[in-house]
């Protein structure tokens, strides 16, 4: 069976190429991992065949847009026709070393195997800029039985000598109190539950800004980009926000650095675009569009052209001020395309409606947007005031209402309830945001 060349990934230079260097070497990167595709997956041959297309004609990434496009369903359908990890499996089982699954929260779940020249790979990109070492404390506060943020976040942190503390199991006020106790150096967990947290420590009269804490690390959702959480979390914890971007799919890609929000993609290790959902087309940086991942060197799922659903604009500068020259995205993940709201005839992201809500001190930090009525759509926005006698205060609640219009450019409704009454955040599943209850979005 063909294999992928051994690439050297380690090596932090890669972070700060040359736009041609670095270009050149994606195209002969994804040349080769086109030649393996085809040879190795009768997922990736069968979609070649069915367009006309024939690994040699990948010679660079000019050739990109000749290969097609493939995305979540199409996997789901080919892991249940080709179970249990599907026919775009490309190494035998001999191999296989470590695994993982999505969360399922937009569906099935993918199931997900790593060789262990891949799991090295994905460890060895996150030591390359080391900021924990021997001596430090790392708190992960999700699972670490199968989904891939935790359980690489504790690999990484162990392999740089680091002590890691898995949490997931402890509920969240016994969470703080080890906090409290062993005053970890970072504390990693989804941005929802590390805000959760903060009101849970404010119930128990616990300041966690005290646990001389370093960073918190967010994974596995976004959020700890949109400006006011980021800000919340900052200040409550009283720690540096690091935030981290990857797919179970194909590789943990990226994250922030301390320059910038932006989240830096791993450019050498993944080839990402910008499309229009609607077209296919191709953007140029600076228009938002649904990012496109093509994996360049992971040999044992490999994926081309993956779209993710998430909604990126690449920034239009040549290199972050950190040195970083790969592809950044500017802002974070501004959205899903699943999530977007149409209603009225404008397009709305819940991470904007977040991003107005949590600018306001007297607001819990927990939120709902529900969409209502087919013929004439209404949208409500539901918050919590910290303080009871702020439930349903109709000046709090103008003040919200011109926030969320200027955030999103149509009017809501807005409908304050007692602290506590909204979904919670927790460190096992990510809140559902959005209710949308009209008869078109729920068939």
């Amino acid at each position: 069976m063909s294999r992928l060349p051994n690439y050297a990934v380690l090596d932090w230079k890669l972070e700060r190429l040359p736009a041609g260097e670095l270009r050149a070497l994606q195209g002969a990167r994804l040349a080769a991992m086109a030649r393996y595709v085809y040879e190795c997956t009768p997922f990736w041959r069968r979609k070649f065949d069915a367009v006309g297309l024939l690994p040699q004609h990948i010679t660079s990434i000019d050739e990109l847009g000749l290969i097609p496009f493939c995305d979540r369903r199409e996997l789901q359908q080919d892991q249940a026709a080709f179970p249990p990890f599907g026919s775009y499996v490309a190494t035998d089982r001999s191999r296989w070393r470590h695994f993982a699954a999505t969360s399922g929260t937009t569906g099935v779940p993918l199931r997900r195997v790593f060789s262990q020249r891949d799991w090295s790979y994905v460890l060895d990109r996150f030591q390359r800029n080391p900021t924990l070492g021997p001596g430090d404390i790392v708190m992960i506060l999700g699972p670490t039985d199968g989904l891939i943020g935790p359980t690489l976040a504790a690999a990484t942190a162990q392999r740089l000598g680091a002590l890691v503390v898995h949490a997931g199991r402890y509920d969240s006020r016994t969470k703080i109190g080890m906090i409290l106790d062993l005053k970890p150096t970072v504390v990693t967990g989804t941005a929802s539950y590390l805000l959760h947290l903060l009101d849970v420590a404010a119930a128990m009269r616990v300041d966690l800004r005290e646990a001389g804490i370093r960073a918190i690390a967010s994974v596995g959702e976004p959020g700890a980009a949109v400006a006011a959480s980021r800000e919340r979390l900052a200040q409550g914890w009283g720690a540096q926000v690091r935030d981290g971007f990857g797919l179970t799919e194909i590789f943990p890609l990226g994250g922030s650095c301390a320059h910038s929000t932006a989240l830096h993609i791993a450019s050498d290790m993944a080839l990402v675009e910008a499309i229009d959902p609607q077209t296919g087309r191709q953007l140029a940086a600076g228009e938002a569009g649904e990012l496109v991942v093509s994996n360049l060197v992971g040999d044992t799922q490999p994926l081309l052209r993956y779209r993710t659903r998430d909604v990126v604009r690449f920034a239009v500068e040549p290199a972050c001020r950190c040195g970083f020259t790969g592809t950044r995205l500017e802002g974070g993940i501004l959205g899903r395309i699943d999530d977007m709201i149409w209603i009225r005839g404008a397009n709305v992201f819940p991470l904007a409606i977040e991003n107005a809500v949590r600018q306001f001190k007297e607001l819990s930090s927990e939120y709902q947007i529900v969409v209502e009525g087919d013929s004439l759509p209404r949208l409500t926005v539901r918050a919590e005031p910290l303080a009871a006698d702020l439930a349903g205060s109709s000046e709090l609640e103008s003040r919200l209402c011109a926030a969320v219009k200027a955030a999103v450019g149509i009017n809501a409704r807005v409908e304050l309830v007692a602290f506590g009454t909204l979904p919670r955040g927790h460190d096992k599943a990510k809140p559902r945001r959005v209710l949308d209850l009209r008869t078109k979005a729920n068939p």
